[in-house]
């Protein structure tokens, strides 16, 4: 199942995984697993969330060309953006619940040398509260929240992908947003990288190579992808 977005299919089918860990997700229902212990805001610092819910998507067709650079490729394709992510903000969208992040990414390079140097990026999944998605979880457990459960945290990870921090600096492959009209810089990722370490910290060599925040859409991908290939 999925939704076409400016030509390509974007997955939407989820089916979150059993765990038998403790807590509002996990105690009375088979719809999320509880992580390390920790609280995470939903803007984005490094702690880890208290439960994890994990969302898994059927791959698109799209996904089964040979490379990430053939993918990029596409008609469907808006841009390609490497840069800085400096804000994100949870979006839960009702009666299905469905949770995403809107990534601000500061633009340090563009293959559409006319788009804007501030974008949006809208992905699925994210940290939000369980106040947030409480009905997704009363409805499931059959019974009210206490106050300390609401205030707890959950991870909506899809297809094991990690969520974008404040600071990452990302490698993003978007098509338009179709869902915002007309406006300029309002994409929807299709595809995230990560490079590693501080901006101080990045070596020369590896300052235009991003790696996979978990497994690749196609597993025969590289592991590690260019900049440049993308450009």
């Amino acid at each position: 199942m999925g939704v076409l977005v400016a030509g390509l299919m974007l997955p939407l089918a989820l089916a979150a995984c059993s765990s038998d860990a403790e807590g509002p997700a996990a105690k009375d229902s088979a719809r999320g697993s509880q992580s390390a212990p920790g609280r995470e805001e939903a803007t984005g610092s490094r702690a880890v969330a208290d439960h994890t819910v994990r969302m898994e998507g059927s791959l698109i067709r799209a996904y089964s060309l040979p490379s990430l650079a053939a993918f990029a490729r596409q008609a469907g394709v808006a841009n390609v953006i490497s840069g800085t992510v400096t804000a994100t903000r949870p979006l839960v969208t009702e009666p299905a619940t469905t949770v995403e992040t809107i990534l601000t990414i500061v633009v340090d390079r563009q293959r559409d040398t006319g788009a804007p140097t501030t974008v949006e990026v809208r992905e699925q999944g994210g940290i939000v509260s369980v106040a947030q998605v409480r009905s997704d979880f009363e409805g499931k457990l059959g019974r009210e929240l206490t106050e300390e459960e609401l205030a707890e945290t959950v991870d909506y990870r899809f297809n094991g992908i990690e969520p974008a921090r404040v600071g990452d600096r990302v490698l993003v492959v978007v098509a338009d947003d179709t869902a915002v009209q007309k406006k300029d810089g309002a994409y929807v990722n299709l595809a995230r990288l990560v490079r590693e370490g501080t901006a101080e910290g990045v070596s020369k060599a590896s300052s235009t190579t991003f790696t996979w925040p978990g497994e690749a859409p196609n597993p025969a991908w590289e592991s590690a992808v260019d900049l440049e290939s993308l450009m």
